[in-house]
């Protein structure tokens, strides 16, 4: 416990804050943060009872909030902040921090974690929640880029965060460390001394450029983000170099070198940033790789990165040259970079820290005194005398000298007077006197073997050549000179005058070096030969593997064909390539023969000899040569026509400004089209700002500027508004709308009278809009009115582009809907239609950048000119995908309308309930492509075909309705998510068009049968036809079939009917109230009416179907669930039809509750058997509730949360299993219906036959015949037929209607 407690003082004590913001309970100002993507003027709002950075509506997609600081020294971060997690976060969406290129902070969060709601929407899955975070981090660089950021994928509407209370807490170092670790003390620390610091200012006015040299880049300051720096976009990269050389250092033994450094733009991996010191690389590194976070802040194409690096390497030498480069190989507006926070420290040399420094002697690493090294300087062990480099060689007095360990060790001495009696009282000697034995009265009066005694200095002095070693002598004997050791002859190195090593070609022999008798077995033609090995041949020999073998053969032909080998042919006496005897006319040189220039005769080897060496007069050294500035030569003729410094155009000779030759009227030449530089098209001219000039130098500025190296450079905060100003304020504040720099702040405007008024700037607003087949929307808006202040066509200046995407992979096109107009504001509004040409694993961004600005009524200009946002994946199929497509639409078009003839067939026939079913069923398919999930493409094409039920293009070719009448003319109601995708219109009047057209017709059906009837009755008794009782008889037979289907339509075709329009009914009346409606008009709340309606009609079918559920009594279970069928039926298609239009913004809950309503009813189907439906209709029923099911459970590949795990590929082979499954139910309905068709049509056949029969037996005579008859389905049957004979066939007679039964 006490260990804890004295761990949790200590960094209690350690750590100390440094930085705070956002704490106040009520926010009025953001601190000089910096927001990407958001307006800095708009992130503060109240998030329930807290005042929160960000918030609701606010952080999301492609948002961030940045922070840079200047630090002091320190070794450890501490970050703390409460986060506020808004609405519905996913699981796999994280909340982020990064602090210079590293990722420290990164954790989930879901909206499964919230309990209440605080500030976001409400709703499933929505719920907020706040977090306290704190968390630790090693850190030393001198500043710090802080980001907070997330990876949040919708936008902020649907999901957002903010944050308050953001400390920042620091482990300072030692006091008066600089730079230090956790585990240094203060003393440790304080060895390291700065000897250089550049580029540390965080303000651009303070930033100094000053202190390192830059090659092939730009010299002056660059901003990035706000941030200044060395280099930069644009002004650093491929073959740039930075020096920086230091001629003085202090003794030292280490370096440390620490800087941010900034990759800017697209780096590949084989580009390298390099530093170098003494030409030795002591940092490389490939960037390319590292988390980039920072989207385009400074470049413009590929997302930027800040790196602190730190480097600790030994070095000693009093100067050092260090250079920082890179291995770039593209421009610097494709790739570049930029540096800042430079510090350059040395560790001082410290005694003990067994390193050897310049000013130290030794460096055992410890301070104990007689141990050969104290204090860094050689020192004797205890009792020695004389020693050499902390070696002993000698010891005092009462002291044995040890030489296998040279030391002294101490002995006790038993000193005995034998001529001299010594008081006992008294000392020996009263002084220590070197070589001294014996003492009288602090006088010596005998010395040691060795010495000789001097009298008059009371001293004892080595005898040297006695052979005797004495304190003072390092040796008295052999290789011993002047008492002092030296080395033997030919002996490199010896200890006490014993050789331990020998020269060269000497060997060791009883400590003396012998010279060694060595036989050489190089060969004759080595020139050099160390321990028989050959290092350099003779000449016209060729050194292979240490051996000579010659190269040349005779004088002028060569072994190989070697240069070498040959002389020129002017030469005579060749030897091994080299020359010792030329012609005449030729001299040797250096074993080649030369001409001799200058003896009037031209060789082979010269173009001319006038025997001289005059330059510029036609031949010089041999060779042609015209007079200076000569354009044309030819044989030393000049053929200029013109002089120095002029040129023959138009057989006119003229001087050109800027060939840098100043002839005619030329004043001056500088080479450059610049203005204001002192020299304009060859004539003087006076600098920029410049009010009296004479030959291009400046005398006098303008008023507000100051003379400096022939520049007029203008004072900011002098109340003057130069032309370089934008402002100029009289003061140099920021705050107050002209910045200290005299430039205009954010949200300001400035007049000419440098008064400022504060102006919010308007800002670019983008909204993704869709997703429709391959191409996807975004709008841009403006939070405020704009107009133009140039007269363009504003849509020409709008350049969008897909970051990092090639131009042939992509296509854009711009909507105008708000034009920016010329000189008048408007809500300006553009949309752009993008269409990828291939398939991403990524969400690609969208860049759009104006190349033109906008302003708004108080001339304030936009604030920023590029905006980003980031668009979905593209639905994007190849075009062999496509034609497989098509072709399973197509297969669906001629299945459905196969279905349809077929079952308008089975319904002349009188089979009207295949009808009805299958209508209802091509229906409920024809509303899965309404579930809100982004289909592949594939499955889009497919369910095109799904408009064959639909009577919408018929109306659309009627002209009559399209263009005249003004009844079936409705506006367009907005719609929403994937009803808006297929354009349809939420107004109830629009879809009650094919309502009314459909039972109109049948209703027109239906009265001229009526009429037909009526007909037919007044013509069957005209006289006309009495001749004729055939014609009667089948007039007859067509009333009888005409007055069943009557009965039958009264009956049960409008109940069917109804029935099955119910889908577009119910669904037509939902979309109506949840669509939004202007309520200033009547007319919504007419169709809200009607809506309602439609739903009460549906409901009052239904309670009619249950008000018969008092007869469960008299049924069993399963005739009573088979007898409610038609309940369970409107309700399934209620209940998909309202999942599918109020549920479309819960893409998974959508999914997931149609795939239960389709698997309850299918297990409703199989669990209760219709009893009058027979096997196929029953196979037909199961089969189609079995493709909806497994379609609507399949639909979840096609989820946002899933998108990120399956490739598009995968989800297109997913959609060919599903189109085979819709496609091949409606084949098996085909199948089934043409095996009905040929029941009925068998069963008439043998009707028709059997009646025959009956016919051809029938006796006229006999009133009752017994007849036999084989049935197909019931067997032998008896027939009773009685026949009146005396019955006219003219009487008219009632016949009884056949009674059907109820079709569902």
């Amino acid at each position: 416990m006490f260990w804890l407690i004295t761990i949790f003082l200590k960094i209690t004590y350690q750590q100390t804050l440094f930085y705070s913001a956002f704490t106040d309970t009520t926010l009025t100002n953001i601190d000089n943060w910096s927001f990407i993507a958001a307006d800095a003027l708009n992130v503060i709002q109240q998030c329930g009872p807290y005042s929160i950075i960000g918030g609701f509506n606010k952080f999301a997609l492609g948002q961030a909030a940045t922070k840079f600081l200047l630090l002091p020294p320190h070794y450890q971060m501490t970050i703390s902040l409460t986060l506020f997690i808004i609405d519905t976060w996913d699981v796999n969406e994280y909340f982020q921090i990064y602090v210079d290129e590293n990722l420290e902070y990164n954790q989930a969060y879901s909206y499964s974690q919230g309990q209440i709601y605080i500030c976001g929407q409400t709703g499933n899955d929505r719920k907020d929640s706040i977090f306290d975070i704190q968390f630790s981090f090693p850190h030393t660089g001198t500043t710090s880029f802080i980001e907070l950021t997330s990876t949040l994928d919708q936008i902020p509407f649907d999901e957002s965060w903010g944050f308050r209370n953001f400390r920042l807490f620091l482990f300072l170092c030692p006091s008066g460390c600089l730079i230090c670790s956790e585990s240094n003390s203060k003393a440790e620390c304080q060895t390291w001394i700065i000897i250089g610091s550049f580029y540390t200012a965080i303000e651009y006015n303070s930033f100094s450029t000053d202190g390192w040299t830059i090659l092939n880049g730009d010299l002056n300051k660059q901003q990035c983000s706000q941030i200044p720096s060395i280099c930069g976009y644009g002004a650093c990269g491929k073959d740039t170099k930075l020096i920086y050389t230091s001629i003085s250092l202090p003794f030292h033994s280490q370096m440390k070198i620490k800087f941010k450094y900034l990759k800017i733009d697209s780096w590949e991996s084989r580009d390298y940033a390099l530093l170098q010191v003494n030409q030795n690389i002591k940092w490389k590194r490939s960037l390319s790789g590292l988390n980039q976070y920072l989207y385009g802040v400074c470049g413009t194409s590929s997302n930027d990165i800040f790196i602190n690096v730190e480097l600790t390497f030994p070095h000693y030498l009093t100067s050092t040259t260090i250079i920082i480069s890179n291995t770039l190989d593209q421009s610097s507006n494709d790739e570049s970079f930029g540096v800042r926070d430079i510090e350059i420290f040395v560790q001082n040399s410290m005694c003990g820290d067994t390193i050897v420094q310049e000013y130290e002697e030794c460096d055992d690493g410890n301070l104990y005194p007689f141990d050969g090294c104290f204090n860094c300087v050689y020192s004797c062990v205890e009792g020695c005398s004389l020693c050499n480099k902390g070696i002993c060689l000698g010891c005092y007095s009462g002291w044995i000298y040890q030489k296998f360990a040279s030391t002294c060790q101490r002995v006790s001495l038993n000193i005995q007077s034998q001529n001299i009696p010594i008081a006992q009282n008294e000392p020996i000697c009263f002084d220590y006197i070197e070589g001294c034995q014996e003492c009288f009265q602090g006088s010596c009066i005998k010395c040691q073997n060795g010495f000789i005694l001097k009298l008059e200095s009371n001293s004892c002095i080595p005898n040297c050549g006695d052979f005797l070693k004495t304190l003072t002598e390092d040796c008295d004997g052999y290789n011993c000179v002047q008492r002092r050791f030296e080395c033997p002859g030919f002996c490199n190195e010896c200890h006490f005058g014993i050789c331990q090593v020998c020269q060269q070609d000497y060997i060791l022999q009883n400590n003396q070096c012998i010279q060694e008798q060595r036989v050489s077995i190089c060969q004759p033609q080595c020139e050099i030969c160390i321990q028989s090995v050959c290092y350099k041949c003779q000449q016209g020999q060729d050194l292979v593997v240490g051996q000579c073998q010659e190269i040349c053969g005779n004088n002028s032909e060569a072994i190989y064909s070697l240069e070498e080998c040959e002389c020129n042919p002017y030469c005579i006496d060749c030897k091994f390539g080299n020359c010792y005897q030329c012609r005449e006319t030729y001299d040797l040189i250096r074993n080649t023969c030369v001409s001799k220039c200058g003896d009037l005769i031209v060789q082979d080897d010269e173009e001319c000899d006038d025997g001289n060496e005059i330059e510029f007069d036609g031949c010089y050294n041999c060779q042609f040569s015209c007079s200076q500035n000569c354009q044309s030569c030819q044989q030393g003729v000049c053929l200029d026509s013109c002089q120095l410094g002029y040129y023959l155009f138009n057989n006119i000779c003229s001087s050109i400004c800027g060939d840098l030759i100043i002839v005619g009227e030329e004043q001056c030449e500088d080479n450059n089209n610049e203005n204001n530089d002192g020299c304009y098209q060859c004539k003087f001219t006076c600098p920029l700002n410049c009010n009296d000039c004479l030959n291009g130098e400046c005398l006098i500025c303008n008023t507000g500027f100051l003379l400096f190296d022939n520049t007029c450079t203008n004072i900011c905060g002098d109340g003057v508004l130069s032309n370089l100003e934008e402002c100029d304020d009289g003061n140099q504040n920021d705050g107050d709308g002209c910045s200290k720099n005299c430039l205009i702040e954010i949200n300001w405007i400035c007049h000419l009278d440098s008064e400022c008024t504060y102006v919010q700037y308007p800002i670019i607003i983008s909204e993704y809009l869709m997703q429709k087949n391959e191409n996807q929307y975004v709008k841009i808006t403006f939070s405020q009115p704009v107009l133009q202040q140039s007269n363009l066509n504003y849509l020409q200046t709008i350049k969008p582009s897909i970051i990092d995407l090639n131009e042939t992979l992509f296509n854009i096109t711009i909507l105008e809907v708000q034009p920016a107009l010329f000189q008048q504001t408007s809500n300006v509004e553009y949309v752009f239609q993008i269409e990828l040409l291939q398939n991403l694993d990524y969400n690609p961004i969208l860049e759009i950048k104006l190349t033109e600005q906008l302003y708004n009524n108080d001339q304030a200009p936009l604030r920023y000119m590029i905006h980003y946002i980031q668009i979905k994946q593209p639905n994007f199929i190849t075009q062999q995908q496509a034609i497989i497509a098509n072709a399973f639409q197509q297969i669906n078009e001629v299945s459905v309308k196969s279905l349809c003839l077929l079952t308008i067939l089975l319904m002349l026939l009188g089979n009207a309930l295949s009808f009805w079913g299958i209508i209802d069923a091509l229906q409920e398919q024809s509303y899965l492509k309404y579930i809100n999930v982004l289909y592949p493409q594939t499955l889009i094409i497919y369910f095109q075909s799904s408009q064959i039920l639909s009577v919408q293009p018929a109306l659309d070719t009627m002209t009559l309705y399209q263009n005249e009448g003004k009844l079936l003319k409705f506006p367009y109601l907005q719609s929403y998510q994937k009803f808006e995708f297929y354009q349809v219109n939420a107004d109830i009047a629009e879809g009650l068009r094919a309502e009314i057209l459909i039972f109109a017709t049948l209703f027109a059906v239906y009265v001229s049968t009526f009429v037909g009837v009526r007909v037919l009755s007044k013509l069957e008794l005209q006289q006309f036809l009495q001749k004729w009782p055939k014609i009667i008889r089948f007039i007859q037979k067509i009333k009888r079939q005409v007055n069943m289907k009557q009965k039958e339509a009264k009956n049960s075709s409008l109940i069917n009917t109804l029935r099955a329009c119910t889908w577009d009914l119910i669904f037509m009346a939902l979309l109506e109230l949840k669509a939004s409606h202007d309520f200033k008009s009547p007319r919504s709340f007419v169709c809200i009416l009607i809506a309602i309606s439609i739903l009460i009609t549906t409901i009052i079918l239904l309670l009619r179907q249950v008000s018969g559920l008092q007869s469960w009594k008299r049924l069993n279970f399963n005739q009573f669930w088979h007898q409610k069928r038609d309940i369970f039926q409107v309700t399934k298609k209620f209940l998909i039809l309202y999942i599918l239009v109020f549920y479309q913004n819960e893409q998974e809950l959508q999914t997931l509750i149609l795939t239960l309503i389709n698997a309850f009813y299918l297990i409703y189907i199989i669990q209760f058997k219709q009893l009058d439906l027979d096997n196929l209709e029953y196979v037909k029923s199961v089969t189609m509730e079995s493709s909806l099911t497994i379609f609507t459970a399949s639909t979840f590949v096609n989820w946002n949360i899933i998108s990120n795990y399956l490739l598009y590929s995968q989800k297109i082979y997913i959609s060919w299993i599903q189109m085979s499954i819709l496609v091949s139910v409606l084949i098996i309905f085909i199948v089934i219906e043409l095996y009905n068709i040929y029941k009925i049509v068998k069963e008439k056949i043998f009707q028709k036959k059997r009646n025959k029969i009956l016919k051809e037996i029938v006796d006229p005579k006999k009133t009752q015949i017994q007849v036999t008859i084989v049935d197909q389905n019931q067997g032998v049957k008896n027939f009773q037929i009685k026949h009146n004979l005396n019955r006219t066939i003219f009487s008219r007679s009632k016949y009884q209607s056949k009674v059907y039964p109820k079709k569902f």
